[in-house]
């Protein structure tokens, strides 16, 4: 918050300046919506580990990296299942390319936050994001996340502490922290729950009582009505 900030104030806007943040539903968005027999129907062991990927299936969302992450780990020996919410253009050919992932196609309320609860770990490769909503829902599902350092999810994320952030381009950093997070329940589980606490930033309620401050001070700024 701090650099965007700084941003905004650059480019000629005088402070003081407030950043009004996106939310999450966090009654929606829960980690008690994991759903074994979800994982079950799409051929999915207990305990195997599921790698999530959520977003438009389109190139710019990193599609490549997630593409290779998954070619890497299976090159490594690691157990793991590539699961992929979304739909686009690119969804055919990543399928082909991918055989053993799951593509459940678009999901929106309860059976997105049913398939966010139910993997283990989040992957977003991209470095477009302008927030970066999908990982903080991933978040508020309890899960770990692994993120390009990129606007949007360094904002979010808290390395070492939520999940990871890997430079741009670096593969090899972005597959040794899935690979660590796919061997290590117990990081996941930690991992999980303090992205979930830190979710808790962006509840809406929060959010908008916000908002309302920041009205109330330019209200109270302002001069005195006359009659």
């Amino acid at each position: 918050v701090p650099v965007m900030t700084g941003l905004i104030v650059q480019v000629g806007i005088q402070q003081p300046v407030d950043i009004w943040h996106r939310g999450v539903d966090r009654a929606l968005f829960s980690p008690n919506r994991r759903d074994p027999a979800w994982r079950a129907s799409l051929g999915i062991a207990p305990d195997e580990p599921v790698l999530l990927f959520v977003g438009r299936l389109v190139r710019e969302k990193g599609l490549d990296a997630i593409l290779a992450a998954a070619d890497a780990l299976a090159a490594r020996g690691v157990r793991h299942r590539v699961v992929v919410v979304g739909d686009g253009p690119e969804r055919e050919s990543l399928r082909q390319a991918l055989p053993l992932a799951r593509f459940t196609g678009f999901l929106t309320g309860e059976a997105l936050a049913r398939a966010y609860a139910s993997a283990d770990m989040f992957f977003n490769p991209s470095v477009t994001e302008a927030f970066g909503n999908v990982t903080l829902e991933a978040m508020a599902s309890g899960l770990p996340t692994v993120c390009v350092d990129a606007t949007g999810s360094h904002t979010l994320v808290h390395h070492g502490e939520t999940g990871y952030l890997v430079p741009p381009g670096n593969l090899d950093a972005a597959v040794d922290r899935l690979a660590a997070l796919a061997g290590d329940l117990a990081l996941r589980h930690r991992m999980g729950d303090a992205g979930r606490r830190a979710s808790a930033l962006y509840d809406w309620d929060t959010l908008l009582d916000g908002v309302l401050r920041s009205y109330r001070d330019v209200i109270a700024g302002w001069p005195p009505l006359t009659t």
